[in-house]
């Protein structure tokens, strides 16, 4: 290769990507040329591009540069009296190469930009002195705002992030709690909450599953495809949190769908306030536990536990229970401080969607 090579700008690889993608796109069994013409005018006109003079510069030039590179004779354009100049079999021979490259080149710019508002936020930040304050449950912030300090703690150090960790699981209502006291009197900036139990529409930052956790025989016995149906909790010995706990609640509310009811004393429930406590006890064979995979000792990488599945018209594909997590943040939580705060959980949120991709290809 040679080691000086003019840089292809980004029109001129539209152009190029325009000629070499043919007519490949109607799946033709005899792919034609495209025109030097439709490729500057669709679908739109090619900004930089105004002459056809312009273009069959640009193209002569790369040609002339892939002679080199490729040690062999090269020609991208061929006339055809006055039917016009097409692309030829080695320009079309370009497109895959043509499309990863406005693939890269649309990451590397992203990222570019990305990095331009980090510096920014970063300047602007070490003039805000005042405390960045996020309330957490144990369960959110094993899952999701732990790793957000850890990245505000690298990129921002000198903000004053205050992780604050709220061991009440108590709720009053539909799921909420002292956190979401605390919200509403302006202790806090931040907090997540369940979108469910919201009226104001929150983008989604996670989704959360429930998992049934206890020893390999009595999951075995009752999961099937991964999955192990709500009714078959009927009649089991079950690990279960505080009455007034957000996953006691959720557990109570999907019993009932099923004909169960957990507070009528047919079931056998033992509660365990301590999430850590609930999951060594039922994997020592005491009960089923139904825990929450917000919890990063649950679901992880040293061991699968099967999804709580609902009721589904198809049983080689059931439904699981989800529940998305949204962020609530204080109106007036838009200096400096707040804004680095949303930019750590845009990483954290492109991160988990990344996560979700991975495993649904797996």
């Amino acid at each position: 290769m040679p080691e000086h090579l003019p840089e292809l700008t980004d029109v001129e690889i539209e152009l190029l990507c325009r000629l070499s993608e043919a007519l490949t796109a109607q799946q033709s069994e005899s792919p034609k040329p495209r025109s030097l013409n439709d490729a500057l005018r669709h679908p739109q006109p090619l900004d930089g591009m105004s002459t056809k003079a312009l273009a069959q510069g640009a193209i002569r030039r790369t040609a002339s540069q892939l002679r080199r590179a490729a040690d062999k004779d090269v020609t991208l354009l061929a006339a055809k009296g006055k039917l016009g100049t097409f692309a030829t079999d080695s320009c079309r021979a370009l497109h895959p190469a043509l499309l990863k490259i406005v693939e890269d080149r649309e990451i590397a710019s992203a990222q570019a930009m990305r990095r331009r508002n980090l510096e920014w936020l970063q300047l602007a930040s070490c003039l805000d002195t005042e405390p960045l304050r996020v309330g957490a449950y144990q369960a959110h912030a094993e899952r999701f705002l732990a790793s957000a300090a850890r990245l505000m703690c690298q990129s921002f150090p000198w903000i004053d992030f205050q992780l604050e960790l709220e061991e009440n699981r108590i709720r009053t209502g539909k799921s909420r709690g002292i956190l979401r006291d605390r919200f509403d009197d302006e202790d806090i900036d931040f907090m997540l909450v369940p979108r469910d139990a919201e009226q104001t529409v929150l983008e989604t930052v996670y989704t959360y599953s429930f998992r049934v956790v206890g020893t390999e025989a009595s999951l075995n016995r009752l999961k099937e495809h991964g999955v192990i149906p709500i009714k078959r909790l009927a009649g089991e010995k079950l690990l279960v949190g505080p009455p007034d706990s957000s996953s006691r609640q959720r557990l109570c509310e999907l019993m009932r769908d099923v004909g169960v009811n957990l507070e009528d004393d047919s079931v056998d429930l033992i509660e365990e306030a301590n999430p850590s406590l609930m999951r060594i006890r039922a994997e020592s064979g005491q009960g089923l536990a139904v825990m929450s995979d917000e919890y990063s000792a649950v679901g992880g990488s040293s061991r699968d536990f099967p999804h709580l599945g609902l009721d589904a018209e198809d049983h080689d594909h059931p439904r699981t229970y989800t529940v998305k997590m949204g962020l609530l943040r204080q109106s007036g939580a838009v200096m400096p401080r707040h804004r680095a705060f949303d930019f750590v959980v845009e990483e954290l949120m492109t991160r988990e969607s990344e996560r979700e991709r991975a495993a649904a290809q797996d």
